[in-house]
């Protein structure tokens, strides 16, 4: 099967000769067979397009190349991560709710105050990848090659949830039996004791003279939605809901058999090496996460909504007609001046 029956099969083709109908002048392409699969192949096979939206908060996640153990703990693993998260947030005004950086992969759920989240984790993960092939003495990419993802987490519970799935990652895959001890960076501490830590400039890859600040300040915040609990309040709220998740995966472990790894083996993982387990492929990348059912059927229709609108604002682009408007959320043209609801015109 050819392009341009592919695009039959998917109903394109319909799509983009009603469009065409509807306004014959901005269509650039003659109804040929080989031009038309070539530039509809062009303007509807596209990455689906991230709704960006200022004040909204994402559970993000990135693995490692070959899922290797590059991000395995150490000291100065641990440093230049911290640096690099610290350095990031504050350049980009993120707010930091919680994090876990595993041997091969690492969670971050953060609010997004000025709807610039893929700047921030474009600064972010480079930064990081090459301060760590600077340690590790290697060249290639850190980072696995896929767009990393982000979840927009609706309500204040689910925002708790996600909170309390990133602190537990080490028990749940069974590396130590309590969130406490596992050795790598975590915000778990700072939910406890306090939420700022200071966070000196790894030495290695950063020049002593260089634009990288000395050091930087690592703040944690409170979720929104739980404004209302008082620093203990919220702490203890915390701390109950890990120890609930530890004494279920003990649980589990009792009945399976299965033992944990443990703390030491874990720090002495060789950083090229990579779980024998075989990951599934093709898992579902989810955008939204709601327990309550309305909410979550009413924020999928709405990215629904905006896909569509984003893809025929597209379609008017390439085919040269700048009039038609980007729906509010838009990321990559609004950056190319592409006009947008909700974003102001220079």
């Amino acid at each position: 099967m050819d392009v341009h029956d592919l695009l039959v099969a998917r109903g394109y083709d319909d799509a983009l000769h009603r469009a065409r109908e509807q306004d014959p002048s901005w269509v650039p392409f003659s109804p040929g067979r080989r031009n038309f699969a070539r530039i509809a192949a062009d303007v509807t096979f596209m990455t689906l397009p991230r709704r960006v939206v200022a004040g909204r908060t994402y559970l993000t996640s990135r693995r490692c190349t070959q899922r290797q153990h590059l991000l395995r703990p150490d000291a100065r693993v641990e440093q230049i991560y911290l640096y690099c998260l610290a350095e990031a947030c504050e350049r980009y005004k993120i707010t930091l709710h919680g994090f876990i950086a595993m041997s091969n992969h690492q969670h971050l759920l953060v609010r997004d105050n000025l709807g610039n989240y893929p700047e921030f984790f474009a600064h972010f993960h480079k930064m990081i990848a090459k301060a760590l092939n600077a340690h590790w003495g290697r060249w290639e990419n850190l980072w696995a090659t896929e767009q990393p993802n982000a979840v927009y987490l609706v309500e204040a519970q689910d925002r708790f949830d996600k909170l309390i799935y990133v602190l537990c990652n080490p028990v749940a895959d069974n590396l130590v039996e309590r969130v406490a001890e596992w050795p790598g960076a975590s915000s778990f501490g700072q939910h406890l004791r306090g939420t700022t830590r200071t966070i000196k400039r790894p030495r290695g890859f950063f020049r002593e003279d260089g634009p990288m600040p000395k050091e930087v300040t690592l703040r944690i915040e409170p979720i929104d939605g739980f404004e209302h609990l008082a620093a203990k309040e919220w702490a203890d709220k915390i701390a109950a809901a890990v120890r609930a998740e530890e004494d279920a995966a003990k649980a589990r472990r009792a009945k399976t058999g299965r033992r944990v790894l443990g703390r030491k083996a874990v720090l002495g993982t060789a950083p090229t090496s990579r779980p024998r387990t075989v990951e599934p492929r093709r898992k579902l990348r989810p955008h939204v996460a709601c327990r309550n059912k309305e909410r979550r059927r009413q924020e999928l229709s709405a990215l629904r909504g905006f896909r569509k609108a984003y893809r025929d604002a597209r379609l008017r682009w390439i085919a040269g007609d700048r009039r038609g408007v980007f729906p509010e959320g838009t990321y990559r043209f609004a950056a190319l001046g592409a006009r947008c609801r909700g974003v102001a015109q220079k």
